[in-house]
């Protein structure tokens, strides 16, 4: 195993100095040829997932086009979504019995969506490397200066390639003097090869978040499923919140390439206070899927569905990953 850092000039850069260059960090395992390429200036992102299954590598990660188009990232492949997921409409929220208002920085300026984290720059704190794994750590610190979002936070990311998997645990600190409303999700787009009509989605044990056009909750739970279940992705349109429920467990969604013998499954830690959702959407493209984690459910900072509220000195833990497992 290795870390590499590169640096690479986008080939249309914006004029800026931040946009010279772009830095890259590549945890690789040279035996099996297994990478995991992350940008630490662009919010942590994990711009490349290359995993093994048998004897053969997967890429499993679907990334933007090119350099321009990755540090725009407007369907925010591979980002981080903090300190919330998913969309506020106009921006506003309560807390604390107090009014913010967030940009908003959806295309139509209707909502504030999936927070400001995936844009900040994130500094090495440390790495480690083994004959069977490399592991990076990453911060960013909040100073409360940021619109609508007046609170001061850490967030320590530990980014882990080992034989077959990969895994991210996250460490967030409240740094203010008063409690934070916060939440956490990734939003990696997944793919196997070619058209995504072929897989197969197994779902965990969970219920649906019911959702406005607008994408947010209506405050309807609806269809509870008990059992695991799997559902094709054949001509399918999926764009649904799960809710996995509030008991603490590890819970497995499973991409299933049945044509390839190739299995894709993301874990993550569910329940209160750990990544209790699932977001499941299928882009228009059909080149891929998106499986997220998110410990909270859109607009949780005013409908508190998952809110995590961290006291001064608290921190929020936990974690998530991604192995591959051929089934012929």
């Amino acid at each position: 195993m290795t870390i590499r850092q590169t640096m690479k000039k986008p080939k249309h850069p914006h004029g800026s100095k931040k946009h010279d260059l772009i830095r890259s960090i590549r945890l690789v395992n040279f035996e099996t040829g297994e990478v995991a390429t992350i940008m630490p200036n662009l919010g942590a992102t994990v711009l490349e997932l290359v995993l093994k299954s048998g004897k053969n590598l997967h890429s499993i990660l679907e990334g933007p086009g090119s350099l321009q188009e990755m540090i725009d990232n407007k369907h925010y492949h591979g980002a981080k979504l903090m300190p919330f997921p998913g969309r506020i409409p106009n921006g506003r929220y309560q807390f604390a019995g107090k009014n913010y208002a967030l940009k908003p920085n959806t295309q139509d300026g209707a909502a504030s969506i999936h927070g400001f984290v995936c844009k900040r720059p994130f500094r090495i704190v440390h790495t480690a490397v083994s004959n069977h794994r490399a592991s990076v750590v990453l911060e960013y610190i909040h100073r409360g200066d940021t619109k609508g979002y007046p609170f001061k936070f850490s967030v320590r990311l530990t980014y882990t390639l080992a034989s077959k998997s990969f895994s991210c645990t996250t460490v967030v600190r409240n740094l203010d003097k008063r409690a934070i409303p916060m939440g956490d999700g990734w939003h990696p787009y997944f793919k196997t090869s070619g058209k995504t009509n072929q897989l197969l989605l197994a779902l965990p044990p969970s219920s649906i978040v019911e959702l406005s056009a607008e994408k947010i909750p209506t405050g309807r739970i609806v269809r509870p499923a008990r059992k695991t279940f799997i559902i094709p992705l054949r001509r399918k349109a999926i764009d649904t919140v799960f809710d996995l429920g509030e008991k603490r467990r590890r819970v497995t969604t499973k991409l299933i390439d049945p044509k390839n013998g190739v299995e894709l499954r993301l874990w993550q830690e569910a329940g209160v206070r750990k990544y209790r959702y699932l977001v499941v959407y299928r882009p228009p493209s059909g080149t891929s899927v998106a499986i997220e984690p998110w410990t909270c459910a859109p607009n949780a900072a005013n409908n508190k569905l998952g809110l995590i509220v961290l006291k001064p000195k608290g921190r929020f833990v936990a974690s998530y990953g991604v192995s591959l497992k051929t089934i012929r």
